[in-house]
């Protein structure tokens, strides 16, 4: 991992001996990474907020300001908390690493180092970092980064696969007229629905994503796909309903009036599933994959009730 996207993975190195700081910057360079170097605690702070590198390398023992109070005063601020930070020191006791993991250092590595081990822990520290950045902070679920990455990952090496693609009729009204802590209940009982559904009806390394509101995705083998969508769709109609006020219940819509006092009659939620796969047809991209089941979605949403649609298409 050497680029985001078209630009270079951008890291900064913090060491007060000029010798060690260019054979780093060599090395990184040479692995495709953008460089920046500092020898003082002070200066690194402020390229920091200046550049926005994606990694820092920072030596424990450096004059003035050391790395472990640079590394402080990073985590303590929320502009640059996020960035993972690597603390290299010379001396291997293990107050050093205690020391690092309570100035909330990311990972720790003595000197002198291989530098492929090197590559490695700056590798695994920013996949750490972008999976911790990619997670829902209402349903704990991997997000539309991770949901793209398994997807290109199934398709580069060749799986069959079914993506089910859910979303939940009516919820904009919904959360309108109930209000927000009420519709984050409907999207975390949702979430626990389809987790529960691949737990009884897919495979174990099947795989849930939220990819924002009130949309879901799962990836497992074409086999389970109709299975897991019936289940969710039973549990969704089940459950629901423990969301809406009786006498909505009863008439079977909310009423919603909007800025011009209309009235609006908002049918009680349902499930629209669409279902993508590449067991009769190739798939060569992500995107295509999103396309042809946002396609089956509509398709689902233009049936009444909670319903599934599965693209049998073979091209």
């Amino acid at each position: 991992m050497t680029k985001t996207g078209d630009t270079p993975i951008k890291v900064l190195v913090v060491d007060d001996e000029k010798n060690i700081l260019d054979i780093i910057k060599f090395n990184l360079e040479v692995e495709g990474y953008e460089v920046i170097t500092s020898r003082d605690g002070e200066e690194a702070l402020r390229l920091v907020r200046e550049l926005r590198p994606d990694l820092i390398l920072c030596d424990i023992m450096m004059p003035d300001l050391d790395g472990l109070e640079v590394c402080r005063r990073l985590k303590a601020d929320s502009r640059t908390n996020q960035i993972p930070v690597v603390m290299l020191s010379a001396r291997t006791q293990a107050q050093d690493k205690v020391a690092s993991i309570e100035a909330g250092a990311d990972d720790f590595i003595t000197k002198p180092f291989d530098f492929s081990d090197l590559v490695a822990r700056i590798t695994i520290n920013l996949i750490r970092t972008r999976q911790k950045r990619d997670v829902s902070p209402l349903t704990g679920l991997p997000g539309s980064i991770s949901i793209d990455a398994e997807t290109k990952r199934r398709i580069s090496r060749n799986l069959l696969f079914a993506t089910l693609y859910i979303d939940m009729d009516n919820f904009k009204p919904f959360n309108d007229i109930y209000g927000f802590p009420t519709g984050d209940k409907a999207i975390r009982m949702l979430a626990s629905i389809v987790d529960d559904a691949v737990k009884k009806a897919g495979n174990l390394d099947d795989f849930i994503g939220h990819g924002g509101g009130d949309d879901f995705v799962v990836i497992t083998s074409p086999e389970k796909a109709s299975a897991i969508a019936e289940s969710v769709i039973t549990d969704f109609d089940e459950q629901i309903s423990s969301l809406y006020q009786e006498e909505d219940l009863r008439r079977g819509y909310s009423i919603y009036i909007d800025r011009l006092g209309r009235d609006n009659y908002i049918p009680i939620m349902t499930l629209s599933i669409g279902i993508a796969s590449n067991y009769r047809r190739r798939i060569t991209t992500h995107w295509e994959v999103g396309e042809i089941a946002k396609e089956t979605l509509n398709y689902a949403k233009s049936i009444p009730g909670s319903t599934y649609f599965v693209d049998r298409r073979t091209k």
